[in-house]
């Protein structure tokens, strides 16, 4: 949360008293190499301490530039964060997306993401309101179905001596499921994508991940189609756009989805046609009525005018009236 800043996640460049110079001091991310980082309250850090985490999770490095330091530590760190929607609680009427706090840029790094939704549920709730009074009385007779230490072996043991590789089923497998996927855009203007690079590295990694709990070194073909089965249901819950119901990764990588993107450009059009009926100031009026006209509902039509306002694509001369920058 906010006790988290950009330098404690990376690394910081610090004052050293002993040698009385400047040192190096690595942060969560450079420490949890080759291991696992978890961030609890993502959505609470700041967004200048947030955008230190780009590099660490695209690069797998991280790179300090401070006090006549140049230096790049290595960050080969899974990162397993939490975060709270906007208010607190999920809307069940509202798209998921628009709920989450957080930048596309962040977001799209993240191969896996899950909406978990606290939906009252009676044989749920029994189960772990049992646990949760179970651990007020005596703890130590609750025990996992696989021992703690057992675990933490076989994770270690994987993860040093397991390296797989991609069959040949598997390969096929993936490509022909990102160039199917990517083929089965159709439209005019600007089409969705429904898949990008990002996600094909991110099946490639849940794959091997897959083979490497099995402790095996060639990735199978049921390896290939479990991470693909895992990446589609997080494509499903953040990148459905809500207008068309199809698959569409803008919404995950900036935000705004291509059937968006259309509308925006149609109110331009719209814009620049009706200058030369009113002059460079355009009644806001005339451009709402005229998007009507052309399928775009009153409501959608205010909305884009004012994301295209404070984006500075537009501005407001006097009130009522829009003219292009």
């Amino acid at each position: 949360g906010k006790g988290a800043s950009g330098a404690g996640l990376t690394a910081a460049v610090v004052k050293d008293e002993f040698l009385g110079g400047w040192a190096l001091e690595a942060g969560t991310l450079v420490l949890a190499n080759k291991g696992m980082a978890c961030i609890d309250e993502l959505d609470k850090i700041s967004s200048e301490d947030r955008s230190a985490m780009h590099e660490a999770m695209e690069q797998q490095t991280v790179s300090i530039s401070k006090a006549n330091i140049q230096a790049t530590l290595m960050s080969q760190t899974s990162v397993l964060a939490a975060a709270n929607p906007k208010f607190g609680r999920f809307d069940p009427f509202r798209p998921a997306p628009v709920q989450i706090d957080l930048p596309p840029s962040l977001i799209n790094r993240f191969d896996l993401m899950y909406v978990i939704r606290d939906i009252p549920n009676a044989e749920n709730d029994e189960r772990v309101a049992k646990h949760v009074l179970a651990l007020q009385g005596d703890i130590e007779s609750i025990s996992s179905e696989i021992d703690n230490k057992l675990l933490r072996k076989y994770i270690a043991y994987s993860k040093q001596n397991c390296f797989p590789s991609l069959g040949v089923a598997a390969t096929k497998l993936i490509k022909d499921y990102y160039v199917k996927i990517r083929s089965s855009v159709s439209g005019e203007g600007i089409q969705s994508i429904p898949i990008s690079a990002r996600q094909l590295q991110a099946i490639v990694r849940l794959a091997e991940a897959s083979a490497r709990v099995r402790l095996s070194k060639r990735v199978t073909e049921a390896d290939a189609k479990r991470a693909i089965r895992l990446v589609e249901e997080t494509l499903k819950q953040l990148g459905t756009d809500p207008e068309t119901g199809k698959i569409d990764i803008d919404r995950i990588t900036t935000g705004i989805t291509a059937t968006t993107r259309n509308k925006m450009s149609t109110i331009r059009q719209i814009i620049e046609s009706l200058e030369s009926q009113f002059g460079k100031s355009v009644p806001k009026s005339e451009i709402v009525d005229e998007a009507e006209t052309q399928g775009i509902e009153k409501v959608k039509s205010d909305e884009i005018i004012q994301n295209l306002l404070r984006s500075g694509d537009l501005f407001e001369p006097k009130s009522g009236f829009i003219q292009r920058s």
